[in-house]
């Protein structure tokens, strides 16, 4: 397995992951107000990030826009944003004295580019990252999140992306299974099934728990 480079204990930064329709925006701006709320400066952010390979990425996952990139490319293109968002905004933030909250980041590297490419290789290439203090996997069935992923984009006209597949996303949410259970420093599992606003109250509570 390759090793990811520690974080400083304090400003946190904040992670949250899971499959496509679990809740991890909503949750990010909930949970940003909330800590807000209880006098942290909050910086909220995503991946792919909007820095210029991060919105090449989000294009590229597009289906059906007429480009195609392999899945190896692809990987190299999520760890490369990673490493541009890094240095170029969450370390920045993070420096300010400022708590980053970001919707996705390494573990959907591990997970989403290993359906296609050797998981090893994935972990390598993003050996440089940093590793969050706190990361909540949301655990939700995949035909739960497909059919919010579906109403969303009914009414939003967001465009389909070529994960959105039930069996690929019954894939990954068994590798977000398995890297909860490798017990990584940090990693907690939140039941994305609960209603919005429990989901928020039991992320809050781990925050809280660690001093947030």
């Amino acid at each position: 397995m390759a090793e990811v480079s520690s974080p400083s204990t304090t400003p946190r930064f904040v992670v949250f992951e899971g499959i496509d329709g679990s809740g991890t925006t909503t949750q990010r701006e909930r949970v940003a107000a909330r800590l807000r709320a209880r006098g942290h400066r909050v910086h909220v952010t995503r991946e792919p990030s909007d820095r210029r390979i991060g919105k090449l990425t989000r294009e590229l996952l597009a289906v059906g826009d007429g480009r195609t990139v392999d899945a190896a490319g692809l990987a190299l293109l999520f760890a490369a944003d990673r490493l541009e968002h890094l240095r170029g905004e969450i370390e920045p933030a993070l420096a300010r004295g400022e708590l980053v909250v970001c919707d996705r980041y390494l573990v959907s590297s591990w997970v989403y580019q290993s359906l296609e490419c050797e998981s090893d290789w994935v972990r390598a290439i993003n050996r440089h990252a940093r590793w969050p203090d706190l990361t909540f996997i949301f655990d939700l069935a995949p035909e739960i999140g497909l059919a919010r992923v579906e109403a969303r984009r009914a009414t939003s006209g967001e465009p389909v992306e070529r994960f959105d597949v039930p069996e690929t996303q019954r894939r990954l949410a068994a590798g977000y299974a398995a890297v909860l259970d490798e017990g990584h420093p940090g990693v907690v599992g939140v039941d994305a099934s609960a209603s919005i606003d429990a989901v928020t109250e039991a992320i809050m509570h781990a925050c809280v728990d660690v001093g947030l």
